[in-house]
């Protein structure tokens, strides 16, 4: 959860990691990610996980780190388009 923290001549946002791999469930701490999001130009990025596999990194609205799955299952599609 992002907290803002008001300052004298200016406001401090703390932002944290909910990236939590789809496969192996580890959660992947901030300094990990921080790193690596400072030389990114998108706003998203890959990021090998402990288990060997990649999976995408983003920001909610609040700043906020967040996982998802590079390759969507069969399962996960099926929802999609049977939503539209």
């Amino acid at each position: 959860m992002t907290q803002v923290i008001r300052i004298p001549n200016g406001i401090l946002t703390l932002n944290e990691s909910k990236a939590i791999c789809p496969k192996c469930k580890e959660k992947i701490p901030f300094d990990k990610i921080e790193n690596k999001w400072m030389k990114q130009d998108n706003h998203f990025m890959r990021l090998k996980c402990s288990c060997k596999k990649y999976i995408g990194i983003t920001t909610d609205m609040r700043g906020d780190f967040i996982a998802f799955d590079l390759k969507p299952t069969k399962e996960q599609l099926k929802m999609l388009v049977d939503d539209k």
